[in-house]
């Protein structure tokens, strides 16, 4: 549902601005690989937003460039390798391997972390803070106990 969304916005945008849609050498699926793609990619002046959204010089000239590629009839594997190549995997808004996984567990393992560090600490505090029991020696022991035996 929110891919549709963002395609009927993409659409309006594009239509209204002139772009890709207007066309008539596009086909749907065409606009489609469009709209992945540029949303895919990352504006290399700043390294913050997709190039769909991003309205730098940099930006606009990868959208032309994208929008021929695509009319070119290339994959969108082929156009993000040429885009990797050029700018490195810092380029895609998601970047292949691993690191990606670490950007969400990280948050999530500090946390856990942090709370079992939180509880080891309070027991420590409540140990500490516990009346603790004297010990006497047991002639003093025996000696009480005698004098109080016949209170008893």
């Amino acid at each position: 549902m929110r891919r549709m969304m963002q395609g009927v916005l993409f659409a309006m945008i594009f239509v209204s601005a002139g772009g890709a849609l207007d066309r008539p050498n596009f086909t749907a699926r065409q606009v489609a690989q469009y709209d992945r793609l540029t949303h895919e990619l990352i504006a290399p002046c700043c390294w913050r937003e997709p190039i769909a959204i991003h309205r730098s010089q940099e930006a606009l000239q990868m959208l032309d460039d994208v929008e021929k590629l695509v009319a070119e009839g290339r994959s969108e594997e082929e156009i993000k390798n040429i885009y990797i190549a050029r700018y490195g995997p810092r380029i895609l808004v998601d970047p292949p391997g691993v690191s990606k996984y670490w950007l969400y567990l990280l948050p999530f393992s500090s946390l856990i972390w942090s709370m079992i560090a939180a509880v080891f600490r309070l027991r420590s505090l409540v140990a500490s803070t516990a009346p603790r029991q004297l010990s006497a020696p047991p002639e003093l022991l025996a000696q009480v106990r005698a004098e109080t035996e016949h209170l008893f």
